[in-house]
């Protein structure tokens, strides 16, 4: 087995040996060649220069996407004389044909930005589809996170593109929300990790800047990279049913700031360079017309200053249309989103007037000369000015071997196995004849579907397909018979009848030696309502159709014959439920949550069952038993506050425990992980308030010892304690995390890096001073004095481990000085 894709340092540029042509080399200056033409000044230079020349028409071009679809073609392109700001992107050959027509075009040259969906894939057709956000998440590996990104920047770039909307920064702690599949977790630090790696593999080491203002720097090799664009901000994902129905009100100040928040403010201040503003209000204030959280905190308190901010689809307009009286007609809605910090509108109709609205007065110009400059500020950070066509002969990657084969990796650490009682796994090949696989995603177009997810650009590069687990099982030579036996609610196949039936399922399991059970949700694209997605909020987490009755039929069937050995996998995007007070979960012996594993998914399950890969994933958030458990958004996790004594919480009135059915950070293996030798360091430099605690690190170390007979990884989790007078923390919160690889026997000593700011808790009563010199209140602030650390493959605590699961953490004490006033350091 060799060693998975592992937490170490990156090269500055992994090109994995395939194709990556350099196709711009910077030019001198130029006699008479006008500032914005020469690619030797710097953006800012550039932007308002070109800036300067444009007449109204030609900004409020740039604010909208090319309404009619993308522009492959000179006739569509001279349908905008005045330019456009984006268009999605279809392939190389549009891009290298559309985009020298756009400029040509309009008078000024500018370029369009071509933009795909890139939160697992490149987003163009028949780009590497890599598993969902909701299974990297799962990984515990932000090297591997950051590789998937940076493989899906290449691929959008040979497929015409320059901008990806990703990553996910959406902190999403109600799992019947429809996209939760879409997320990484529900813990504000893993949320940021994983998206501060996304952004740095989509833009490249070399394109991430340093601090406030990053985003007026080069992209340093855009030739193989692309602008990020995260999303959605902020508080998507909370509270369910604010996908289309958003919700109002939100958690207090401190809870925002504290859980929802801190995933952007680490992107902004890591160099990332654009955000959506998402479909919900914050606060009974729609978020495209929130001034308080778009400017005043993610511009300038976050350091966004002149990132480029953009709305999702249609909710300008929305502002007047679906939040009825807010604003009065679609020009007031322009107005007021711009005036809120948004730069340009998906799909466009809404902004695409404001060179009317500055004349008539209803907006002023320095307002759309912000949004103007920010759009052209990516646009000249990708040299797309400068060479805007791409050397045709990348095509070769999308969708290379050597991509499919980190797709087939990323989903084997993905994978988490929640249940092993029989031990009956790995199996061995010679000790199976035959395999049954049975369940409605285990084979055919809805188990295709299911495994991609949704966002996703779908198989088709090279005529090949998504690995299904009975396609996959087939190729390894193993003799596997594949019957639906059970529907999958919206979205999924119709009901089986006859030998597809459920009696089928249930004969062809008896005939076996195993049986691969394999239910889930159902995947649609945006936005039909379906098991998961746009518009897949649920009232239930329980699995649909009869795919309850399926697995108590199976598992009915195996207790009756000691030799008739099954598991289940799911193939899902949230949490499931297994009915009346989940007793059927019982009878499943093996379980495992496969995600959306992505088009080499049923080759990865495989490879976990035969052994050829051990099991690494732990879950990313906690598995509530029923809807009914589920948190509300201002307090939205299972566990008691720090300075409340054990027991605190009773059971509920119906008699259901309080903890989770799977906690947080819960994952099996087929070895096991010791841990000992707690040590911690030093800060890596003295204490002082301000920016500089994102950058003060510390280090944790711990000897892992893998104590079992089979090669393995595990994640290696620290996390903190802080009892303070001030106000109640909860009792345990993540402080850092790594992923390490172990040989049979081997010990290693692994080092976590703590950022101090990581510490920090939000005080709203904390007065301040922003970016833009503004006196502010409310700060995130780390406390002086005593942390305990915590460091283990888990993250136990009180009321968030179940009983009948236990969870051995080392322990070691951290002492942060005091400031020379005060017991609070103030971070930002």
């Amino acid at each position: 087995q060799s060693p998975p894709v592992l937490n170490k340092p990156l090269a500055s540029k992994i090109m994995l040996g395939l194709l990556v042509a350099a196709t711009w080399t910077a030019a001198g200056p130029a006699a008479g060649l006008a500032a914005y033409k020469d690619p030797s000044q710097p953006i800012a230079t550039r932007v308002e220069d070109l800036l300067g020349r444009m007449t109204l028409a030609e900004k409020a071009a740039q604010l909208g996407y090319a309404l009619g679809g993308t522009i492959c073609d000179e006739s569509t392109a001279q349908k905008y004389p005045n330019g456009v700001g984006g268009i999605s992107a279809v392939n190389i050959n549009c891009t290298n044909t559309g985009q020298p027509a756009i400029m040509k075009a309009n008078r000024l040259g500018i370029p369009a930005s071509y933009y795909a969906e890139t939160t697992h894939s490149g987003g163009a057709p028949g780009t590497t589809v890599f598993p969902m956000p909701c299974s990297q998440g799962a990984s515990w590996n932000t090297t591997l996170v950051q590789r998937i990104a940076e493989i899906n920047a290449l691929e959008l770039r040979s497929s015409g593109g320059d901008q990806g909307l990703s990553p996910i920064l959406q902190v999403c702690t109600d799992p019947r929300f429809g996209r939760m599949e879409e997320n990484f977790a529900e813990d504000p630090l893993l949320v940021a990790s994983y998206g501060v790696a996304a952004a740095r593999g989509l833009q490249g080491e070399d394109g991430m800047g340093t601090g406030p203002g990053a985003a007026s720097t080069y992209i340093g090799s855009p030739e193989a990279h692309v602008t990020s664009q995260a999303k959605h901000f902020a508080m998507y994902g909370a509270g369910s049913k604010d996908g289309y129905t958003p919700m109002g009100g939100g958690p207090n100040e401190r809870t925002l700031f504290e859980i929802y928040l801190r995933p952007w403010r680490d992107y902004a201040l890591s160099g990332g360079r654009g955000v959506m503003v998402s479909h919900n209000m914050i606060d009974w204030v729609p978020a495209h017309a929130n001034h308080r959280m778009v400017t005043d905190t993610l511009r300038n308190r976050f350091g966004f200053l002149n990132g480029y901010v953009g709305s999702d689809n249609s909710n300008v307009e929305a502002l007047a249309f679906d939040y009825v009286g807010f604003a009065d007609n679609a020009s007031d809605a322009a107005v007021l989103a711009m005036e809120t910090g948004i730069d340009q509108d998906m799909p466009g109709a809404a902004f695409l007037e404001a060179d009317k609205l500055v004349e008539q007065g209803l907006l002023s110009n320095d307002t759309l000369d912000r949004a103007v400059s920010n759009i052209l500020t990516k646009k000249f950070a990708m040299r797309l000015f400068d060479n805007p066509t791409i050397d045709p002969s990348m095509a070769k990657n999308v969708n290379a071997d050597a991509h499919r084969a980190v797709a087939r990796e990323a989903a084997r650490q993905g994978i988490v196995l929640l249940k092993h009682d029989q031990k009956v796994l790995p199996v061995a090949r010679t000790s199976i004849k035959s395999v049954a696989v049975v369940g409605p995603f285990g084979d055919g177009p809805s188990a295709e579907k299911a495994m991609l997810g949704g966002y996703s650009a779908g198989p088709g590069a090279n005529n090949r397909a998504t690995i299904t687990i009975h396609e996959a099982l087939v190729a390894q030579g193993i003799t596997s018979t594949y019957v639906q036996g059970a529907s999958a609610g919206r979205g999924g196949p119709p009901d089986p009848t006859g030998s597809n039936g459920l009696s089928a399922a249930v004969a062809a399991s008896h005939d076996a030696d195993l049986t691969v059970v394999v239910v889930g949700t159902a995947s649609c694209g945006c936005c039909d309502n379906c098991g998961n997605g746009e518009v897949g909020d649920r009232s239930s987490l329980d699995l649909e159709g009869t795919q309850l009755e399926l697995v108590s039929a199976i598992a009915n069937a195996s207790a009756k014959s000691a030799d008739h050995k099954f598991i289940v996998v799911l193939v899902h995007g949230r949490p499931v439920t297994w009915g009346q007070d989940n007793t059927l979960l019982d009878s499943v012996p093996t379980l495992f949550a496969a995600w959306r594993p992505g088009e080499e998914g049923g080759n990865a399950i495989v490879d976990l069952i035969f052994g050829d890969a051990n099991p690494s994933g732990k879950l990313a958030q906690a598995w509530p038993r029923s809807a009914g458990h589920i948190h509300g958004p201002s307090n939205p996790w299972y566990q008691t506050h720090s300075s409340m004594k054990g027991g605190f919480y009773f059971p509920s009135g119906d008699g259901t425990p309080v903890s989770a059915l799977f906690p947080f950070a819960f994952g099996l293996s087929y070895t096991s992980f010791e841990f000992s030798h707690v040590t911690v360091s030093a800060p890596s430099m003295p204490l002082s308030s301000g920016l500089g605690l994102a950058k003060t690190v510390l280090t944790v170390s711990v000897e892992v010892r893998n104590s079992g007979s089979m090669d393995g990884a595990t994640a290696v989790i620290v996390s903190f304690e802080k009892k303070t007078r001030h106000v109640m923390r909860y009792m345990r919160m993540m402080a850092g995390f790594t992923k390490v690889f172990l040989r049979a026997g081997e010990t290693q000593t692994v080092e976590v890096p703590i950022k101090i700011a990581d510490l920090a808790r939000y005080d709203p009563q904390q007065s301040w001073t922003d970016l833009k010199g503004a006196a502010v209140m409310g700060a995130y602030v780390v406390d002086s004095g005593n942390y305990t650390l915590f460091v283990g493959g888990c993250a136990s605590v009180g009321a968030v481990w179940d009983d009948s699961n236990t969870c051995t953490l080392e322990s070691t004490t951290l002492n942060l000085a005091a400031p020379p006033s005060g017991e609070t350091w103030v971070f930002l």
